[in-house]
């Protein structure tokens, strides 16, 4: 497989968030099923119904490409998630800055290269700590937002948490091609994306952005691709499928559910999906898995409002690892 590296500059604020009332909470990345459905809402959007289901099924039978997160970049800082391995760190280290290593989440790709050939040492760890203080990409702010009731025309005000990225920040991800003539079509669903807008708030003009880098990885992301290990580490959320045996193969890993309302093209529906659940960023297995697209169609929709399928991206993007 091909792997390609590609970078976003959002144009404007952002909300990327989970479905609840607690529209105040954001998140600082999307995760790879988010953006798998904002690309298919897109293919929905500018090319039809039926051109949506096409990509569904080809990636139900043989994905033509796998998709990362989307994580932090910082002026010339790309940022992953931290595995959940540590057991090659001394626990005189772990004695005396296990809060620190407990309280990273992200760690700058430099460090996640020498955290795969377990190479750490005390003053990367104390380096890691200062740069996650050092330098805030983002600036956090809270907007109130005014709803009318339908039924009375009463209005209430209600809050939302927003993102806005600094200059030389935003976010990137990784891409796998299994079949290279995805290339051009994945580079322009991506530019697409950017003039419709990814997360929420999406009336307000938030998440538009341009692709100001996209190519074959390079320096240490390929290093970090392409480096030789016997286990493996999650760079997207994973849903195992049945064929995957993933008790066998599981070292160390974290759970989340997802849930929240369905999109369909252009329209939030009032429909949300079922609730699945994900094994996360930074998870460690023995042997490589696949995943699986996973149907979330809510039992019995009305036809009139939902006249098609409705999946969550479960593939695994992995990366070796020790």
């Amino acid at each position: 497989m091909e792997v390609y590296f590609y970078k976003l500059k959002f144009q404007s604020p952002v909300h990327f968030g989970e479905t609840g009332i607690y529209l105040e909470n954001i998140q600082e990345s999307i995760s790879s099923d988010s953006l798998f459905s904002a690309l298919i809402n897109v293919v929905a959007l500018y090319y039809g119904r039926k051109e949506a289901d096409e990509w569904l099924n080809l990636f139900s039978e043989n994905p033509p490409f796998l998709i990362s997160s989307l994580f932090i970049y910082n002026e010339d800082k790309y940022f992953l998630p931290k595995p959940l391995e540590d057991s090659f760190i001394s626990k005189e280290i772990k004695k005396d800055l296990g809060k620190v290593l407990k309280k990273l989440k992200l760690i700058e790709s430099n460090d996640f290269f020498k955290w795969q050939k377990k190479t750490i040492t005390v003053m990367d760890i104390e380096n890691m700590d200062k740069l996650s203080k050092s330098s805030t990409p983002y600036e956090k702010e809270i907007r109130p937002r005014v709803t009318l009731d339908r039924i009375n025309q009463q209005s209430s005000i209600y809050f939302c948490g927003i993102l806005k990225f600094k200059e030389n920040a935003g976010l990137w991800g990784l891409l796998a091609f299994k079949d290279k003539t995805f290339i051009d079509k994945f580079r322009i669903l991506l530019n697409l994306l950017g003039q419709t807008g990814i997360g929420g708030e999406k009336t307000y003009g938030y998440g538009m952005f341009d692709v100001i880098e996209f190519k074959p990885v390079d320096g240490i992301l390929k290093d970090i691709v392409n480096t030789k290990s016997e286990y493996f580490t999650l760079l997207s959320l994973y849903h195992p499928a049945e064929k995957d045996n993933v008790k066998e193969k599981l070292i160390s890993y974290n759970l989340v559910r997802k849930k929240g309302w369905i999109t369909s093209g252009r329209y939030a529906l009032p429909l949300k999906r079922k609730s699945v659940g994900f094994i996360t960023e930074g998870s460690i297995l023995k042997e490589p898995v696949e995943g699986t697209l996973v149907d979330v169609t809510p039992d019995y929709p009305p036809s009139e409002i939902l006249n098609h399928r409705v999946y969550r991206y479960g593939y695994a993007f992995i990366v070796p690892f020790i």
